[in-house]
């Protein structure tokens, strides 16, 4: 397996807000996350990073549930595992006046196996590409993606919205949260790309898919990504974290 993420300012941010995490230590269970603050002088960088950390003591600390490899075990994993993620940023939100407002998108890939379990909430994604296409595994949390849903936008025309920033769910700015959580079945050759909007809204799908399948590693591909959404001007911070599936012969 090849992983690579990487994260970048962007051309019009003065600081990031984006983090990730790649957690690839022990080959029966992976963790990857990607996150994108928002929120006052320094929430949002406050708010992913805290998000992050909890994540990722969480998933030390409790890995071993996931041996049981049922969607009951999962789902209870990924729910508490964000739940706690959200008490996290909404208290220190809640009770530091200067990170009033402060939240986070969060999007976590689980590999188990051949087994891929996505928890989501935010505008950040997770896409699954291979030679056959490319496919989006998450819905945008967002204002302009209830409008595509009601028929009243078209698809494609997010971007160029004057309400694109918008959030219908985030982590941290209420008390509860609700986390989709998806399950998929990946094979060898395949990639998980996990990325910020700071990608998506510059670069198109098919841009995303011809690199990742062009490039010879994903350290390139990643690298490159990054690259053109700068290009173009980088009006976001930028992360992509992407995973290649290995033959384990």
């Amino acid at each position: 397996m090849l992983v690579e993420g990487k994260t970048d300012v962007g051309q019009e941010r003065q600081k990031n807000e984006d983090c990730y995490l790649i957690i690839n230590n022990d080959e029966r269970i992976r963790l990857f996350a990607v996150a994108d603050g928002m929120g006052g002088h320094k929430g949002g960088e406050v708010a992913s990073s805290l998000a992050m950390e909890i994540v990722k003591d969480y998933f030390y600390n409790h890995w071993e549930q996931l041996l049981e490899v049922s969607s009951e075990s999962i789902k209870k994993f990924i729910t508490e595992m964000f739940r706690k993620a959200n008490k996290k940023v909404w208290e220190n939100s809640f009770y530091n006046k200067n990170l009033n407002g402060m939240g986070t998108t969060l999007t976590v890939a689980l590999l188990i196996a051949n087994h891929l379990i996505i928890g989501h909430i935010g505008d950040s994604r997770a896409y699954l590409v291979s030679e056959a296409g490319l496919w989006q595994l998450t819905e945008d949390h967002s204002y302009v993606q209830k409008l595509v849903n009601e028929n009243q936008l078209e698809a494609g025309e997010e971007s160029n919205h004057p309400q694109r920033n918008i959030l219908t769910r985030a982590l941290g700015t209420d008390r509860v949260v609700d986390v989709d959580i998806h399950y998929y079945s990946v094979k060898e050759n395949d990639y998980i790309l996990l990325c910020t909007d700071g990608l998506t809204r510059i670069v198109s799908d098919m841009e995303i898919k011809d690199l990742i399948l062009t490039k010879k590693s994903p350290s390139e591909s990643v690298e490159e990504l990054i690259k053109m959404a700068n290009a173009r001007g980088g009006p976001d911070n930028i992360t992509a974290l992407l995973v290649r599936l290995e033959s384990r012969l």
